[in-house]
């Protein structure tokens, strides 16, 4: 059976490989939240960029 990558995991690995891109997606992630006021999304995604630079353990 094939196996498929998650979204999240997808995610990860564009950000590993453009890291320059993190601050510009930060700021529309916010902006976003500002706008629906979507905590989950909003931290979902925090979740994606805190496993890219490697400090999960401090968001649990």
């Amino acid at each position: 059976m094939r196996k498929f990558r998650t979204l999240d995991e997808f995610e990860q690995e564009y950000f590993r490989k453009h890291p320059e891109e993190i601050d510009d997606y930060l700021t529309e992630i916010f902006q976003e939240y500002s706008q629906y006021n979507d905590s989950d999304a909003l931290l979902a995604s925090l979740r994606v960029i805190a496993t890219v630079q490697e400090i999960s353990d401090t968001i649990g």
